[in-house]
């Protein structure tokens, strides 16, 4: 198994903007959507192998440096570590004199980059995180040949406790989310429609609620009822998975960190990110269509985003991992500080939707998902 973990930035594009906006209309609202995607034109661009590292002086981060046209000037570039900034909101920052190019720190935080070439400076800044608890490593790959993944669906349910037609989705996701079908398919509970909503989330948003986003490129009414839905899941899957996603956690001190391994079936570009999901979340929920009476578990919320750690220059598609040829890997670690204020009683309630996107057209698509527990490794899931 090849492991590939310097991003080449020259491939790299940047994602419209995705969902916006956040009152109730009928439900049939879609999310609106960007009108298109940017080229990334910066002329420099910092890059690192590893994104969290512990912060006991010896982890390290190994730095490079990339031109527009993808030259590597790693060699050529000087390091700064920014410190601060000014009422301009401009970096203030010191020199690094690394040896080798490796990033090390013996504080804890989330440590700012930049680099400069020549008459070139990065504009983006490259973030590393430093903990003082493990740093999980990949999930071994018990088939380094295989490329055939099991194919999944992503459903982002767009809901919140006050929304009066939601309870009319809810249903339809529990009439369709059983049997062969419930294992294609992972649910995303979105509660951003109120802020006084136990789970409340404040982005993403959908311009109505309730919504629907399959894979992030088509939208679902509830009025179409479950066999529509049913079908429009096995309609996603029936082709074959671009990708597979193992996922590795490591839970202490009331974090999670998690690295991620996506492998390609087809060689592409992809980003990849995580959403933090928490069950049993108590919360009166509004009911314009009577469906609730008498039914208490429309009041517990399952599938609940915590954290969407996915938003790359303001949508949420996933963090670039690069090009990555057919058979070999990349990764991306990710963390979750669980907040007091989630009232995460049970650790059990605690798991993780992981997916990778790739470009298809003017917008993102999922290619592939993954549903993980908090306290297990999840490794590559494959069709044989």
């Amino acid at each position: 198994m090849i492991m590939k973990n310097t991003l080449k930035f020259a491939s790299l594009l940047l994602s419209a903007a995705v969902l916006f906006s956040c009152e109730e209309t009928n439900p049939e609202t879609e999310v609106e959507n960007g009108d298109g995607l940017i080229q990334d034109t910066e002329s420099l661009v910092l890059a690192s192998d590893k994104n969290v590292i512990q912060s006991n002086g010896q982890d390290a981060a190994t730095l490079s440096v990339f031109t527009a046209d993808g030259a590597d000037v790693t060699a050529e570039s000087t390091f700064y570590l920014i410190t601060g900034y000014n009422s301009k909101n401009e970096p203030q920052f010191e020199e690094l004199k690394l040896t080798d190019n490796k990033f090390t720190v013996t504080s804890t935080g989330e440590h700012k980059l930049m680099a400069s070439y020549k008459a070139l400076i990065t504009e983006s800044h490259l973030s590393i995180n430093a903990i003082d608890t493990t740093v999980p490593s990949a999930v071994e790959d018990p088939q380094p040949s295989n490329t055939s993944f099991v194919h999944r669906t992503f459903l982002n349910q767009y809901t919140g406790t006050g929304c009066g037609y939601c309870p009319g989705m809810v249903r339809v996701l529990r009439e369709t989310l059983v049997d062969e079908v419930a294992d294609k398919a992972v649910l995303a509970a979105i509660h951003s429609y109120n802020s006084s909503d136990p789970a409340y989330l404040a982005t993403p948003k959908a311009s109505g609620y309730p919504f629907m986003h399959v894979d992030m490129v088509q939208s679902f009414s509830y009025d179409a009822g479950s066999p529509a839905l049913a079908a429009l899941i096995n309609e996603r899957i029936a082709t074959p998975a671009l990708v597979g996603i193992s996922a590795n956690p490591v839970y202490e001190k009331d974090r999670l960190v998690v690295r991620v391994s996506v492998k390609a079936a087809q060689t592409g570009n992809y980003n990849v990110g995580v959403w933090f999901l928490q069950d049993n979340v108590y919360g009166m929920q509004t009911d314009n269509l009577g469906i609730t009476v008498g039914d208490d578990s429309y009041n517990n919320h399952n599938n609940c985003v915590r954290l969407a750690d996915s938003k790359y220059m303001g949508s949420f598609v996933g963090y670039p991992l690069g090009e990555i040829k057919a058979g070999e890997t990349a990764e991306r670690t990710f963390l979750l500080n669980v907040n007091k204020r989630w009232k995460l009683t049970n650790l059990d309630d605690l798991h993780f939707a992981a997916f990778v996107t790739t470009i298809e057209g003017r917008g993102y698509k999922v290619v592939n998902v993954v549903d993980c527990p908090y306290n297990k490794p999840t490794p590559f899931d494959y069709t044989k």
